[in-house]
């Protein structure tokens, strides 16, 4: 099978979370983020030619730009959508683990298992500080606990970011 569709998807994914990641800057930072967004959607469409699991985190991903959006007006919705946005990132991982399994780059598949158990990990932890931070006079404690788990997130995005990059490299 070939799998360059996957390699070009995930290069538009990787660029489309950079620009994300950009969302910080004035001005600009809005537009940055939409522009981001709409490329990880477009390079994850553009990898589903490639394998099942890229057409399932593609549509979870409209499903969590839905779910963001509500979590506006429902504040309950954006633990959903944190753990509708690990769902995205397993998939992403582990379809494209397995790829590069059978296309021989075994080393760059681990990582990505690594990122997405790291992911989990992250996930678990914020959503159950969320759930905590709900009761008063725990909300100390979970913000505590939130501070090292934010900190491993970054970590575990800036691991997915080079796995990305390494995948979508050896896939094109």
């Amino acid at each position: 099978m070939d799998y360059t569709a996957a390699g070009r998807g995930l290069n538009k994914v990787f660029i489309g979370e950079i620009l994300t990641i950009l969302s910080f800057l004035p001005v600009v930072g809005g537009i940055l983020a939409l522009v981001g967004l709409i490329l990880a959607l477009v390079g994850l469409n553009e990898a589903s030619r490639a394998a099942e699991g890229y057409r399932t985190a593609f549509v979870l991903s409209i499903v969590s730009i839905v779910l963001a959006i509500l979590a506006l007006f429902l504040p309950g919705m954006s633990l959903i959508d944190s753990i509708l946005s690990f769902v995205v990132v397993y998939l992403v991982c582990t379809t494209t683990a397995n790829i590069l399994d059978e296309c021989g780059d075994p080393a760059t598949a681990a990582k990505g298992r690594f990122v997405w158990k790291l992911y989990v990990v992250c996930t678990v932890i914020l959503v159950v500080c969320g759930v905590v931070a709900l009761i008063p006079g725990l909300v100390i404690l979970a913000g505590l606990v939130i501070i090292p788990t934010v900190i491993a997130s970054l970590v575990a995005g800036i691991q997915y970011l080079i796995f990305l990059y390494r995948a979508s490299g050896f896939l094109s």
